[in-house]
Order: structure tokens, then sequence, then C-alpha cells
């Protein structure tokens, strides 16, 4: 008796919290300025793209454009194509081409590395064997390797199998250093998985792969959301292998917008319409998969 009473105070003194109304009003005011805070960039990042380069850089610097330039967007769709016989520096379609690359690339690497880590899961969490553990000890020395360490020896490899300036030479190192990353994750979400499952889909018939497409995979869809969508901005924000490895045909979005600024003089307009059109697909893909990440987080966080 004496704990049910516990229980009821404790309850009826947190009723008493949440229906302050001075402490609903802090709550909301803090939450109001958070949500400002959070999206001031993008006002600005938006407003940028639509300015001209004396306004951006005058004394109208986060206000509202004076005169909105949607030319600027339509002068980034036109770059790389032919005006008056002459050719931009962008050569094979622009923006178009560059945007393609990076959606072929991405999707690529994504398909690539999760049927990869998908599998090497399965066969050390699964699968009993001698070497299963070492295995995963070897995976998970790749993160503690930094992606651009291995920038040389990876030209220099590339390079004498003839396979620079294609989209080999991004999609393979890509999906390589997600992969330690993916069968981290991976293993996480299917350790969590009861081994019973196996088992009797294994009486019923199943085989080894039958199980694993049959039973694993399925369940397995919020880590695949999680490392999909972390693989995904990883090959659409990498710059340093895409301006290396590739040339105007296999380039992609991050060395379009980096070509837009000039030595000399930059038209910083184009650059925020470049910027814009290379940043909101991705925040379009995160706002629809967003579901699948908290999904995601709440695996294995609830018991029994």
């Amino acid at each position: 008796m004496e704990q049910n009473n516990v229980l009821t105070t404790d309850i009826e003194q947190y009723s008493v919290k949440k229906t302050n109304k001075v402490l609903k009003a802090l709550i909301y005011v803090g939450l109001v300025l958070w949500l400002i805070i959070d999206l001031f960039p993008l006002y600005y990042l938006l407003t940028f793209s639509l300015k001209s380069s004396a306004e951006i850089t005058g004394t109208n610097v986060i206000g509202l454009p004076k005169e909105w330039l949607w030319s600027n967007y339509t002068r980034v769709f036109n770059l790389g194509k032919k005006v008056d016989g002459v050719r931009h520096f962008f050569a094979n379609g622009g923006l178009e081409k560059c945007f393609s690359n990076s959606v072929l690339i991405a999707v690529a690497t994504i398909v690539i590395c999760l049927v990869a880590a998908l599998m090497a899961t399965y066969a050390i969490t699964r699968i009993v064997w001698k070497g299963s553990k070492t295995l995963n000890s070897i995976f998970m020395l790749g993160i503690t390797i930094p992606m651009h360490v291995a920038l040389y020896p990876i030209y220099a490899s590339f390079s004498k199998m003839g396979i620079l300036r294609s989209y080999s030479s991004l999609i393979i190192p890509y999906a390589a250093f997600s992969l330690s990353m993916a069968i981290m994750v991976c293993t996480g979400f299917m350790n969590d998985i009861p081994k019973e499952l196996d088992e009797s889909a294994c009486i019923d018939g199943c085989g080894l792969w039958g199980t694993f497409f049959y039973i694993i995979v399925p369940l397995m869809k919020p880590a695949l959301a999680t490392m999909g969508i972390y693989i995904f901005l990883q090959c659409w924000n990498e710059f340093m292998f895409a301006s290396v490895f590739g040339d105007e045909a296999h380039y992609t979005l991050p060395v379009f917008v980096s070509n837009l600024k000039g030595s000399n003089i930059t038209d910083w307009g184009l650059v925020g319409a470049g910027l814009v059109l290379a940043t909101f697909p991705m925040l379009l893909v995160y706002v629809f998969m967003s579901r699948r990440i908290q999904e995601s987080f709440m695996v294995g966080a609830v018991k029994g």
C-alpha cells in the first residue's frame, strides 16, 4: 500500500508540473526559438540564391531580396550548354549530368554496400564457424581508417587498373569505406533477432538462403533504412575523391558547386542557386525517410 501511495503521489506531482501554465509557456518559447535557429540556415541559403552579388556582399546580408533573381537558377541550368557557339567549362550537360552522376553513384554504392553488409553480418552472427569473431574484428578495423588517408594508394591502384575517370573509381571506395559501419549497425540489429526464428524456418524446410531472404532481410528493414541514409549522405557530400578521380563526364554535384566559384570574380547568386539545387534533394530524402530512422532507433529499446 505504501508503494502504491508513493507512485500515486509521484504521478500527481508530475501532472501538476505538466499543467503549469508558466512552464508550458517557457517550453513553447524555447521550442519556437529552437525552430527558428534550425530553419535560419535554410532561409539564408534560399534568399542567398535569389540575390545579386552586390546585394549579398552589401548591406542586405540576411534580409529578403530587394529584387528576386529567379534567373540565377536558369543560369545554373544553362551551364555546360552551348551559348553563341561557346561551351562553358562544364561539359556533357552541366548540372543535369552532375546530378545524374551523384544519384547513380549514391544508389549503386548503397545497393552494393547493403548487400555485402547483410551477407557478411549473417555469416558472422548466425552461422557458427571458427573465424567469425576474427573476421568481425578485421571488418571493424575499417572504422578506424579515415577515408581520405587512402587517397594516393587508391589513386595509384586505380591508375594501374585503368579504371580512373569512371563511375567504378568512385563507387568502389565509397562502398568499401561504408562497409565497416554498415556491418557494425547490422550486427547490432541482427543480434536482437531471436535465433529461434532460424530454427523454426529450418524445421519448416527453409534452407540457409531461404532463411536469409525470407526471415532475416524483412526484419532488417530499419537497419537498412538507417544505413541507406547514412551512405547516401556520405556519397552525396563527398568532394575529394570525386574531384581527383573524376573528369567532366563523371563530376558530382559538390564538384559542380565548387567550380562555380571563380578565381578572380565570383557570382555569389549563381553559387547560392547551385548550393540550393545540391542541398535540397538531400533534405527531401531525409524528410521522407525520417520515420524509418526513428523506427530504427526504437528497435530493441523496449523489451518484453
